[in-house]
This record gives C-alpha cells, sequence and structure tokens, in this order.
C-alpha cells in the first residue's frame, strides 16, 4: 500500500513503525496545498490543524491499560463527548473561510 501511494512503509519510519504517522501526516501537509482564491488563508490553513488537535486530546481519557488513565474515568466521558462535540468547528471554519 505504501508504494502504490508513493510513501515509506512502516519497515522502514522509524523502530516498529512508530514514526509512520508523522511521515504521513508531513507528506500530507506538505504536498500540492490547494485553496480557494477568494478564501480566508490562515483560517483555512488552521481548520484541519484545529480538528486533527481535538481528536488527540479527546485520546486523554481513554484507558492505556486496568489502571492507568491520565483523567478521573467519573468524568471522563462527559469530557470525551464535550471535545468530539467541538471538532465539528474545524469544518464550519473551513466552510466559512473559503468564502
Amino acid at each position: 500500500m505504501a508504494f502504490v501511494q508513493r510513501r515509506k512503509g512502516p519497515d522502514v519510519v522509524g523502530s516498529f513503525g512508530l514514526l509512520q504517522p508523522l511521515a504521513d501526516g508531513s507528506k500530507l501537509i506538505l504536498k500540492e496545498p490547494i485553496s480557494p482564491s477568494s478564501a480566508n488563508f490562515s483560517l483555512f490553513r488552521m481548520a484541519p490543524v484545529a480538528t486533527f488537535m481535538l481528536s488527540l486530546v479527546a485520546r486523554a481519557v481513554v484507558p492505556f491499560d486496568y489502571g492507568m488513565v491520565l483523567s478521573d474515568p467519573n468524568i471522563g466521558l462527559l469530557y470525551l463527548f464535550a471535545i468530539s462535540s467541538l471538532g465539528v468547528y474545524g469544518i464550519i471554519i473551513a466552510g466559512r473561510s473559503s468564502n
């Protein structure tokens, strides 16, 4: 699959493929930037970053192992719903900024 998409596979990037998401993300960011001519450039570029960061922040309440969690499990479900509902604002900002 990596060969078809012209990217380095998990056997090449880092040990055990741990750096594969960073390699894919950097290639995606640096690859052919397309933006509408009348777009607000800064908002249009920040919309995917905001959505991605909110999805990473939502993982703070997902337990790694039995007893290994970064936050209180009682409030974790409420936190997960709140953060995941904010992710849609990235799509709204991208649509609004493209004019």
